[in-house]
This record gives structure tokens, C-alpha cells and sequence, in this order.
């Protein structure tokens, strides 16, 4: 399995109505220097980040375009589901996600 269909697969498990574009994975890798084509890792803490923040950004996205979709998690859900991969990952949930679970100050005052 290569890093891009890591990513693209582990945003579905976070968010199962999520299916994120190739392109958009591969330029949100590209920004954190990894190969999209490379062989992924298990339980890689890069892959996880950024499929963290392609996540959220797709739920603040769909919520700032008129509502989020029903099949969209809450954000309670969205949270819960973050801090459980954190854990599959040997992370710290408070520490890895605090950047991501703080409000947004655009306007939307959604997280």
C-alpha cells in the first residue's frame, strides 16, 4: 500500500463519508514532504496528521457551505473518532489534535 492510499483510507475510517480526491492527498502530503507513491508505514504519526487535518477541514468546509450533510459526523462524533485513532496510534490525542480542536475564529465558530 503506498502513502496515498494510506491517506485516502484512513480518512474514510475517521469519517466514513469522506472520500477525499487524489490530488488534494497527494498535495497535502507533498506540504509535509512525504512521497504519495512511496510504500506507507504502519501506524505512520505523518500519515495520521494529515489525514487528521484533511478531515476536519472537509467537516468545516461542508458546515460553512449551507450544513453539514446529515451523513456528516457531529462533532462530538468527529472528536470521539480522532481521539480513538490517536489512540490506535500510540498518540497523545490531547496533544497531537489541540491545534485542530480549537475554535475557528473565521466566522463559522463551528470548532
Amino acid at each position: 500500500m503506498d502513502n496515498l492510499t494510506a491517506t485516502r483510507s484512513l480518512c474514510n475510517a475517521i469519517a466514513n463519508t469522506f472520500y477525499p480526491d487524489n490530488a488534494t492527498i497527494e498535495f497535502a502530503l507533498f506540504n509535509e514532504g512525504i512521497d504519495a507513491k512511496a510504500e506507507a508505514t504502519p501506524k505512520d504519526p505523518m500519515i495520521f496528521r494529515v489525514a487528521a487535518r484533511l478531515v476536519i477541514g472537509y467537516v468545516e468546509n461542508s458546515r460553512s457551505e449551507n450544513g453539514v450533510s446529515t451523513s456528516v459526523m457531529s462533532e462530538e462524533a468527529l472528536k470521539q473518532s480522532l481521539s480513538i485513532w490517536c489512540g490506535h496510534y500510540g498518540l497523545n490525542a490531547d496533544e497531537v489534535l489541540s491545534d485542530y480542536m480549537r475554535v475557528i475564529e473565521d466566522g463559522t465558530h463551528l470548532w
